[in-house]
């Protein structure tokens, strides 16, 4: 019987890499914050919400356990800049298709992260993480009342890290 070890720790570049996941999902985090707060929403809505966030903050806590010590626990202000505007007013399916699109957005960034990272925990952890953010993205489209092509294609841009 083998003993468990200790997962070796991500290279630098990783960790420049987890770290920026980090931060995105804090930005998410604190977007479905505020969509959560929004009076547009039924109690039933912004449980949905309220649970998306809890989501994206698990997400970022599971990466700033990889990285550790030199994890930036800040969110990545750029994500939440380029999609904050879009939270507000009564207009519930747009408020939806600005989620939609942030959640696109993560899947697409993190698929890319997974192909750039040097270690398999890391890469696993990210993969783990995309499952999740793709469902939100159908779930999200569907309850915005958008096509089931809508729900199911992803054509977002990936976020390059220090670029945005």
């Amino acid at each position: 019987m083998m003993n468990p070890s200790a997962t070796t720790p991500p290279s630098t570049a990783d960790v420049a890499l987890l770290a920026f996941g980090n931060g995105a999902e804090l930005a998410a985090r604190d977007l479905y914050a505020v969509a959560a707060g929004l009076s547009a929403f039924s109690d039933e809505e912004q449980a949905v919400l309220v649970g998306f966030h809890d989501h994206h903050r698990a997400a970022a806590q599971a990466l700033a356990g990889l990285v550790g010590s030199d994890a930036p626990n800040v969110r990545e202000d750029a994500v939440y800049n380029a999609f904050r505007s879009r939270l507000e007013g009564t207009d519930k399916s747009a408020i939806y298709d600005a989620l939609r699109e942030l959640e696109n957005t993560l899947v697409a960034t993190h698929t890319t992260l997974v192909g750039t990272l040097d270690g398999t925990a890391g890469s696993a952890l990210i993969a783990s993480v995309i499952t999740t953010q793709a469902r939100h993205a159908a779930v999200l489209a569907l309850v915005a009342g958008r096509a089931l092509n809508d729900a199911l294609v992803n054509s977002a841009t990936a976020l390059t890290p220090g670029a945005n």
